[in-house]
């Protein structure tokens, strides 16, 4: 059982909070408001910028959101993000702080954040008074693959076993009561836990923001091919590899009404990504957020 299925098992904890219909629906209704405002200014700077995960699955299936979905998903290839980086502050900084590795923000996220100021949105974990406890829309990096099976291999397991220590370091650094009684709650959380922080222990002798800055220089491959994927995906390394194509260039797509853009090949990438993606999952099944308290302003 992954980690994140183990989260999923102890979900009906009750201090956990189910948003109601209006704050779902409110919620979505700003991560709408500001991917629009996102896309446009990508659009300005000829950025190729698009929606993945489920946000991509949401288009397909659903021409939004996904029903019980209250997050938002998307990437853009690393030479892309490069500029995005640089460029942000002056133009986006008046409403996002962007929380990413090697930014001097001391990041401890695998993929970039972009962070919607002036809200707050606490998770499992999360101090209610962390500077990034903001509702966010995530950024994953698409990266060149190696051709060579090799190399490949190589650049896989580094990248691999980076984001491993990282993560590890990272549970240990944001250890709280809270977090560990949720986990205490079933026999494969405790152990998962206490594993957690063992493992984060032993690597602590350097803080997770700098692993994570690690986890961000090992993933980039300068060089492309034939290959893309994004490395700090749900499936990790070797689950998102993909053909160049099926990124970039990237396709229309339509999400709440509005334009949006999708992966080159949207159909490969989905069924990579979630199998048969048409049919609806189970209630039991479908991915949950863990949520101890929103803001809106």
């Amino acid at each position: 059982m992954s980690y994140k299925d183990i989260l999923n098992s102890l979900s009906n904890d009750s201090d956990l909070r189910t948003l109601t219909d209006e704050e779902s629906g409110k919620l979505k209704a700003l991560l709408l408001d500001n991917y629009m405002r996102i896309q446009r200014f990508c659009q300005k700077h000829h950025l190729s910028v698009m929606l993945v995960g489920g946000s991509a699955l949401g288009a397909v299936r659903h021409k939004g959101f996904i029903p019980w979905d209250d997050d938002l998903d998307i990437a853009m290839p690393r030479k892309d993000y490069n500029k995005f980086k640089r460029i942000f502050e002056k133009e986006l900084g008046e409403y996002y702080a962007l929380d990413a590795p090697n930014t001097g923000m001391k990041s401890s996220n695998r993929f970039p954040k972009i962070l919607i100021k002036n809200t707050k949105l606490v998770e499992l974990g999360m101090s209610p008074d962390d500077k990034n406890a903001c509702i966010k829309i995530d950024l994953f990096i698409i990266e060149n693959i190696p051709t060579n099976k090799l190399l490949r291999y190589i650049h896989g397991m580094l990248c691999t076993g980076m984001m491993f220590i990282a993560g590890q370091v990272d549970s240990y650094e944001a250890r709280n009561d809270q977090f560990k009684t949720f986990m205490y709650k079933s026999e494969k959380g405790k152990k998962e836990y206490d594993r957690r922080m063992r493992i984060g222990r032993l690597f602590s002798f350097r803080p997770a923001y700098k692993w994570f800055n690690t986890v961000d220089r090992v993933c980039q491959w300068k060089r492309s091919g034939k290959y893309m994927g994004i490395p700090t995906g749900r499936k990790h390394y070797f689950g998102e590899i993909l053909p160049s194509e099926a990124f970039i260039p990237v396709s229309e797509g339509e999400f709440e009404g509005k334009k949006a853009y999708l992966p080159g090949n949207a159909d490969a990438y989905l069924k990579n990504l979630f199998g048969d993606y048409m049919k609806v999952p189970e209630k039991a099944d479908r991915e949950k957020h863990f949520i101890y308290d929103i803001e809106f302003e």
